[in-house]
């Protein structure tokens, strides 16, 4: 059975690349079935730039300003997705063309309640870095409870009935709403899967020393590069490659605790 994708893009005042985010979503090879930008408390003209894309998919929930990140504006993609998935998608991120048909065959299988995608980091020279780790193997998944969240909110994916289940986004903590829902569903029991091949571009919003011109040249760039058959296929190579030795950290680590478990169940 096939699930329906809503797609979740919350934004504040950055207009030039929620236009760019918003255009890798709707072109990928498996289509959403909506596209929900939460515009909390936008004042740069976001809504217009999006409505002009002209195309019926996108909805605009247009809000006043949020308390922090306005986390809680973003429970209302929760209602709009019903029974189907949500997928996140960061205002300065970029996606694959495949990223919701590679998440769409472990929903559709049934296998996963929520699935993270394989992303890389791209730095301020272009260079590429890999971020993700497997929530199901152990060393890692003690890492995501504990001190570090290596998965960044456009790579995960979820359905939405078992989010709106564990009371979905906080309106009461100041960051790291997206690591807090992450944690409540795992603790919930809802099964974890990871897309290994990367598909997520995934631009850092803190810790950078980019102008803001340069990172919306940066991300054009990048977009233009998935939009060109040849040049998606140089940047697929190069992704897989930065990501290869995590890739097989990730699949080593899960393949040990998988032996593992086996072994206790024959004890």
């Amino acid at each position: 059975m096939s699930v329906e994708f809503t797609v979740g893009i919350p934004t504040h005042n950055r207009r030039e690349t929620v236009l760019l985010a918003a255009a890798s979503a709707l072109e990928q090879t498996r289509p959403p079935n909506r596209v929900c930008v939460v515009a909390d408390g936008c004042t740069d003209g976001t809504r217009e730039a999006l409505e002009a894309l002209g195309d019926d998919r996108i909805e605009v929930l247009d809000r006043p300003k949020g308390a922090g990140f306005g986390y809680a504006h973003r429970n209302e993609v929760l209602e709009q997705a019903g029974d189907g998935v949500v997928a996140w998608l960061a205002d300065d991120d970029l996606w694959l063309p495949d990223h919701l048909e590679r998440a769409g065959e472990l929903f559709d299988a049934g296998v996963a309640g929520i699935v993270n995608s394989m992303a890389c980091l791209v730095q301020e020279d272009g260079t590429l870095l890999p971020f993700g780790i497997h929530w199901r193997a152990p060393t890692y998944r003690e890492r995501f409870f504990g001190v570090e969240n290596r998965t960044p909110s456009g790579a995960v994916s979820h359905l939405a009935a078992e989010a709106r289940a564990v009371d979905g986004w906080p309106a009461d903590v100041e960051k790291a709403g997206d690591w807090d829902l992450w944690q409540r569903l795992m603790r919930s029991g809802l099964r974890s899967e990871m897309v290994l091949s990367p598909t997520v571009l995934f631009f850092r919003a803190t810790g950078r020393k980019q102008g803001w011109r340069d990172r919306v040249a940066q991300n054009t760039d990048f977009l233009a590069r998935i939009r060109d058959p040849d040049e998606l296929a140089r940047l697929r190579a190069e992704m897989a490659y930065s990501c290869a030795a995590e890739a097989h950290r990730v699949e080593a680590a899960l393949v040990h605790a998988t032996a593992r478990a086996a072994e206790l169940e024959r004890e």
